[in-house]
């Protein structure tokens, strides 16, 4: 083998294209006698471009017939056509594990007399086939391992591997076929080179894996072997033979300088900040050459093709599409789930397909299903289809029918082969539907498809060879487990940018490049040791690892910097990922002068209050929300929750109220929300106080054990017996809670403290609190009288559940400091009490409640909080201190303006204009409404 060094003043593809056209005047240029080696497929492809454009330019073509990956080398046609697929080996490996003895490989496994399961089996099969796959990228095998000097820290579990590592051999042998490992292998020690290859040209590939690099050395001995490396020839030391980096050389930060400038770095918060980033850096990049882009991270390519896709940009994966880019992934993965374990929310999710919501509804669903399967769910938190089928009532007949056509068919799908299955699924849910195979969607739809059925075909045959029982949803797994691994490919078309990969920005042309995603996870990425394999031994047996990962990626990141002008390149990191995972920069990005590292530790890691985070919408903002103001209408009615709604915000008010806009929906909850919680124990002491005999009640544990009794009572009525895990634990955080109630109760009665009434009903006929002409309308919870010195005492009590007490008076008012300036619209609400403060309205309740006890000449009553915390100890009454007629007037009198700004239709500005994540306005209400006054 020789090496012939290209420097950094060309990219590789003009390299390629100077030296192989080198003296071509025209006519044909044939390299049908020259193997070339490249590191990807897109890097081929690029190739084969770059020497057709050479041509071209000579009225000439070419002819270039061999142009392999490194994969490619290793495996011939006739090896593939002797070698086990993925599939039967996985299987082969399960059937070794499930044969295993009680006290077999107990160094490996554990002590265990208990038959294992077959998802276990299935699962470690995996690790298996992922290990054998790891040490047949140098060569090796579980029994060589075992036999070699550096396993003799382990050596017990590595024999025990190699026992295994017979068993499943002989096994496949038995089915005629053999392990692609031990087919690389061979392949490596004996090349096999097409007919009439003489020479074979190793093209920048800085990441031949070993085995490659062996059958380069054994080619050697046949033909000519030349490998061209990107480098200057004065980097001879930092390259070995094949062209890979040399981890001893790349591992010094300092050694060939910086490779990466401080003002090319752009530190984003998030997928969706980084694409923002891409695109403006292609933005400014553009006037100075033709701009590329790379993405590391798959978050951040969704989101960059996402938001281009926004800019009208045609975008291109060369990767290929991963299934899980196609909706009709999902469906099947839900039917996996229904057929493995019923759960609700698999059926919930089919639900919202629309070819599914038809299939289960015989075709014509109703336009109310959603809804109602939402508010079923969020009342009865069912956890399987059985359960929620138990739970179902006469309001909820619109369920009942694809409810059980679900259940039907997942009872008919138990007697079917996983093809038949696969086969009736998309028959049923897919029949009736037209495709049109030019477009994208419904093209990855059929590609899929047809992945689904060959290889639920593929799973029947496995199994039947290896004469393996398996029910149909583990057949189904199977199937899914497969095609997960498959990539859907797409047609390039006219593109006007290709989403690149890491690898292939070696290859790249363009004199501009922006790359993104640039952080420790992906780039120079973490290689997970594997639970066998420690990244000790890794290096210890010649295999990729963290040095040798970190010095192919310290390689490339200078590479790319040295081919382009100053300027010409960016590099974009995240700081957290699209599920709130902290990222960390690359310590690519940390490759510079000592001195100069502080400064750069500090633009990487910006502290919090350093510089202003600007979070990216998911979406660009394509248009503004124009609320319309209806006719007015006059208000009858009036709750203190809705006076409280319009005193926090009126545009919030105006979406609840005037509009509708409701609360969100999440049909897959477990548990109960804060409401259905505090609601439960209401009922809960609702009924304790219409009980005659226990509302006189001075016996602590008999109240506890009739409160207890309620809400578990309750709990079985709205959720049936087997309630999910989450409630569970919420009862039982309830029992607790009302066990300290009843105490509190029996402090009450004690100190004199009689029920009066409960869930008082305040809107009354006879004696009305009119608020700007509409009536008062409302429940109280408690209201309790006492009789002291002659004189009967009332107070109305409001049951609070939130996790800390409540105090009343700062509940309802908020001190107004003299520094603070206040906007012309809300000096409206404000009050000055008599201790010469100011107060801010933001709750009208306990006072209007008063108002309504006092327009039926019953005074002016006590008000407060019963405080049923999560922390027990605090469990108790607090009421307002120094609550008189005053307050009450007071509040009616802001009451009274805020029915006449709702009668005026006054429902803007808002009084937060920002509001992360509420809705649709992506943080900023000023910014995504555009208020149009009537008129």
């Amino acid at each position: 083998m020789k090496r012939e060094f290209w420097d950094w003043s060309k990219p590789v593809l003009h390299w390629a294209a100077e030296e192989l056209m080198n003296g071509f005047t025209g006519g044909e240029a044939d390299f049908s006698d020259t193997l070339f080696v490249v590191p990807t497929a897109e890097a081929g492809r690029r190739l084969k471009e770059a020497l057709a454009r050479a041509a071209a330019r000579a009225d000439g073509g070419v002819v270039m017939p061999h142009v392999r990956a490194p994969e490619q080398l290793l495996m011939t046609e006739v090896d593939r056509e002797d070698a086990a697929s993925r599939l039967k080996s996985l299987l082969s490996w399960a059937m070794v594990l499930e044969r295993l003895k009680a006290g077999e490989c107990e160094t490996l496994f554990g002590a265990s007399d208990q038959r294992r399961s077959w998802q276990w089996c299935l699962s470690t099969a995996e690790l298996m086939l992922d290990l054998s796959s790891t040490l047949g990228a140098g060569g090796w095998a579980f029994q060589s391992v075992a036999d070699s000097e550096q396993a003799a820290v382990d050596v017990t579990r590595w024999r025990e591997l190699a026992l295994l590592e017979a068993r499943y051999l002989k096994l496949l042998a038995e089915q005629g076929c053999a392990d692609v490992q031990q087919l690389k292998a061979q392949r490596a020690q004996s090349p096999l080179l097409p007919e009439g290859v003489v020479r074979v040209r190793v093209l920048a590939a800085p990441d031949l894996p070993p085995l490659a690099v062996r059958w380069l050395e054994a080619a050697a001995k046949q033909v000519e072997v030349c490998v061209h490396v990107l480098a200057p020839r004065q980097q001879q030391t930092a390259m070995d033979h094949a062209g890979r980096p040399l981890p001893a050389f790349w591992s010094d930060a300092s050694a060939l300088g910086a490779a990466t400038r401080e003002e090319d770095i752009v530190v984003a918060m998030n997928s969706a900040g980084q694409a923002a980033a891409v695109v403006r850096a292609v933005g400014h990049l553009a006037p100075t050459g033709r701009t590329a882009v790379g993405v590391c991270d798959a978050e951040v390519s969704n989101a960059v093709l996402e938001r281009m896709s926004g800019e009208g940009v045609r975008v291109f994966e060369p990767g290929g599409v991963p299934t899980s880019r196609a909706g009709l992934w999902y469906v099947v993965k839900s039917l996996q789930q229904v057929l493995e374990r019923e759960p609700w929310s698999d059926f919930a999710s089919l639900l919202r397909v629309p070819e599914a919501r038809a299939a289960l509804t015989g075709g014509s669903p109703d336009p109310k299903l959603l809804e109602l399967a939402d508010d079923f769910a969020c009342k009865h938190l069912p956890l399987t289809l059985t359960h929620a089928h138990s739970l179902l009532g006469e309001a909820d007949a619109l369920l009942e029918k694809p409810l059980t056509a679900l259940i039907e068919w997942r009872h008919h799908a138990a007697h079917l082969s996983v093809e038949e299955l696969m086969r009736g699924v998309l028959v049923w849910l897919y029949g009736q539907r037209e495709y049109v195979t030019t477009a994208p969607a419904d093209k990855l739809h059929l590609d899929l498809a047809d992945a689904l059925l060959e290889s639920a075909g593929e799973v029947e045959a496995e199994l039947a060879a290896l004469q393996c029982e398996l029910g149909i949803d583990e057949r189904l797994a199977l199937v899914l487990k497969q095609v997960e691994r498959v990539t859907l490919s797409e047609p390039r078309g006219e593109v006007d940018l290709v989403l690149q990969g890491w690898l292939e920005l070696l290859w790249e042309e363009s004199p501009c490049l922006v790359v993104a995603g640039v952080n420790e996870e992906h780039v120079p990425g973490i290689l997970i040791s594997h639970p066998f394999l420690p990244d000790g031994l890794r290096e210890k047996l010649g295999l990729p690892c963290q040095s040798s990962r970190y010095a192919r990626d310290a390689y490339l990141c200078h590479a790319i910097a040295a081919q382009r002008a100053p300027g010409s390149l960016r590099w974009i990191c995240g700081q957290w990922s699209d599920g709130g995972d902290a990222l960390k920069p690359s310590r690519l990005l940390m490759r510079c002068a000592d001195a100069d590292l502080p400064a750069r530790v500090r633009m990487l890691f910006p502290r919090e209050d350093a510089k202003k985070v600007v979070i990216e919408p998911p979406r660009s903002l394509a248009w503004k929300l124009k609320p319309q103001l209806r006719e007015p209408k006059p208000l009858t009615h009036v709750s203190h929750s809705r006076l409280s709604s319009y005193l926090r915000c009126p545009f919030d008010y105006y979406l609840n109220y005037e509009t509708r806009w409701g609360n969100e929906v999440d049909p897959a909850k477990q548990e109960m929300d804060a409401m259905e919680f505090g609601d439960l124990i209401h009922r809960a002491l609702d009924r304790f106080a219409k009980d005659p005999a226990l509302r006189v009640s001075e016996s602590a544990t008999e109240i506890a054990e009739f409160l207890e009794s309620i809400v578990v009572d309750l709990a079985r009525q709205q959720w049936g017996s087997s309630l999910p895990m989450l409630v569970r634990l919420q009862i039982e955080g309830a029992r607790q809670r009302l066990r300290a109630v009843a105490d509190s109760e029996v402090a009450s009665r004690k100190d004199g403290w009689r029920i009066m009434e409960a869930e008082y009903a305040i809107e009354s006929e006879a004696h009305p609190v009119l608020i700007g002409g509409a009536r008062l309308k409302g429940t109280i919870d408690r209201v309790e009288r006492r009789e002291l010195g002659g004189v009967n005492e009332l107070r109305v009590l409001d049951f609070k559940t939130s996790d800390n007490p409540v105090d009343p008076l700062t509940a309802h008012v908020t001190k107004v400091s003299s520094r603070r300036k206040d906007s012309e619209t809300d000096q409206w609400k404000q009050v000055l009490a008599r201790d010469d403060k100011s107060y801010q309205w933001q709750s009208l309740q306990l006072p209007l409640y008063a108002a309504a006890l006092h327009a039926r000449g019953l005074g002016v009553p006590a008000i407060g909080y019963f405080c049923i915390p999560k922390s027990v100890q605090k469990t108790g009454v607090n009421m307002w201190k120094d609550f008189d007629q005053w307050w009450m007037e007071r509040a009616l009198e802001v009451a009274e303006q805020v029915v006449t700004r709702i009668q005026d239709q006054i429902f803007w500005p808002p009084t937060n204009e920002e509001r992360k994540g509420e809705h649709p306005f992506l943080g900023d209400v000023l910014a995504t409404v555009e208020w149009q006054e009537r008129g």
